[in-house]
């Protein structure tokens, strides 16, 4: 007995040993923790804000109001840069108080995430990597952005690209699956959010690139409050009817079963690079897809076009400029005489608040407005348009950057209730940020405005002081 007792304990500190030796690695190898503090105070001529001082900025500033002074609390730590370690681990979270006419606070993010040798299990709320330097109307992606705050979710992935089996580097994949709930005020209540996406990566030649994938996205689950539909199915038969894309049993509502079980959206995605000695161009496309129409490009005139030249040289004027093309007005309807419904994008008959989290589309943002009822999401009053964008960045002498976006869109409203005029806007902002090592904050300012004939020509001006620890 006192040998086993004996055993018993040279185990139990071999193992607490063991363990803090880990930890002291792991911990060794991760990035710093980051504490940034942020205070911004904002000004329209409206009492909405102008187009890009509220749009992708992860859901933080708030669209309608005049005057806010918003402040942003950040602290989190990221995973070491190499992506194959044994062990690693990420945090981070952030409070934000937006002070104005309605007072708003929330946590925007609160997220801990593991790796082990390129896989990752994240929970929480976190936002996805910006992408194109930040100049894109929708981070590339139709379907996912930073427009939104983000929602709860668990999430299984590689974190980057990995060989696919047997082939080596000649062909890499990357994979994400992930659960969420959207736990906002909506029209049906306790929806749930399934996300999948799977990329494929491949270089024919040492100076190209190619990159090809597919989003998938399904609201499933929650309760209407439409008596005839009531409850949703959610137990594991209807979740697998979800996730694969079938059709809905005599359990879901008509509508489900004449045509696929939820309210299920996505993208097919394209990227092409080419390298050059000093610079890189990328063409990317994003098409999106509802229900069973779009899966099989009935609507392929409907996409984001967009190409990205960025420049090796950061320290220039323009360092990297972005400029897309935006098509929805097609939506499967080929012909006037056309029977097939409309793909209404991110809208749904029976998920009325349709693809939104806090009243703000996770989609483009280019799509909108959103209407209201009593402080609920409801459809997109359009969803068909056409854009032109512009984005811009650089850096300047004396330890300035910029960034400058110009977006033209002209939106025709939803199929059966159209726009009559038509809608023509011009959305501009032109940011600039002074970031001296040797100063103890940063400075900000940002300059915006919409003109044209939507229903708001306003102006707006945001000065941000901000300290990065």
């Amino acid at each position: 007995m006192v040998e086993a007792g004996k055993n018993q304990n040279m185990m139990q500190r071999f193992f607490f040993s063991a363990l803090l030796l880990l930890m002291v690695a792991v911990a060794h190898s991760q990035q710093p923790v980051k504490i940034i503090l942020e205070n911004s105070t904002l000004a329209a001529t409206d009492s909405v804000m102008p187009f890009w001082m509220t749009a992708n900025r992860d859901g933080k500033v708030p669209a309608t109001g005049a005057f806010y002074n918003i402040s942003d609390v950040f602290a989190g730590q990221a995973y070491p840069l190499e992506t194959t370690s044994a062990f690693s681990f990420t945090w981070g979270g952030n409070l934000v108080a937006s002070l104005g006419e309605e007072n708003h606070y929330h946590v925007n993010k609160a997220f801990a995430g593991l790796s082990f040798r390129g896989w990752e299990l994240k929970g929480g709320l976190f936002h996805d990597p910006e992408k194109h330097g930040g100049l894109s109307t929708t981070n590339g992606n139709l379907a996912r952005n930073r427009n939104a705050r983000p929602y709860p979710m668990i999430r299984f992935s590689t974190r980057d690209y990995k060989p696919v089996p047997f082939l080596q580097n000649f062909l890499l994949y990357k994979a994400e699956y992930d659960e969420g709930l959207l736990n906002d005020d909506r029209y049906v209540d306790g929806v749930h959010l399934h996300h999948k996406s799977l990329y494929l990566k491949a270089s024919p030649a040492p100076t190209w690139q190619i990159k090809a994938g597919f989003e998938h996205y399904v609201m499933w689950g929650g309760t209407s409050p439409n008596e005839r539909i009531g409850k949703m199915p959610d137990d594991f038969s209807a979740y697998l009817r979800y996730v694969f894309g079938r059709s809905g049993d005599d359990e879901f509502p008509t509508t489900d079963q004449l045509n696929v079980a939820g309210n299920q959206l996505g993208t097919y995605q394209l990227e092409v690079t080419k390298t050059f000695t000093q610079s890189e161009i990328t063409f990317y496309l994003s098409h999106p897809f509802e229900d069973l129409s779009g899966v099989n490009w009935r609507n392929w005139p409907d996409n984001l076009l967009g190409l990205h030249f960025s420049f090796t040289e950061k320290d220039q004027p323009v360092s990297e400029l972005v400029y897309e093309f935006t098509d929805t007005r097609q939506q499967s309807i080929r012909s006037e005489r056309d029977n097939q419904e409309p793909d209404s994008y991110f809208n749904h008959g029976v998920y009325r608040s349709g693809f939104t989290y806090h009243q703000r589309v996770m989609s483009s943002p280019l799509f909108y407005p959103v209407s209201m009822s009593n402080g609920i999401a409801g459809r997109l009053q359009s969803n068909r348009f056409y854009a032109h964008h512009l984005g811009a960045k650089g850096n300047l002498p004396g330890h300035i950057s910029w960034k400058g976006f110009l977006t033209y869109i002209h939106h025709f409203g939803l199929f059966f209730t159209p726009y009559e005029p038509s809608q023509k806007q011009v959305s501009g902002l032109l940011e600039i940020w002074y970031t001296n090592p040797g100063f103890i904050f940063d400075f900000g300012l940002t300059v915006a405005a919409d003109a044209g004939s939507d229903l708001y020509r306003n102006g707006g001006v945001r000065f941000t002081i901000a300290k990065n620890l």
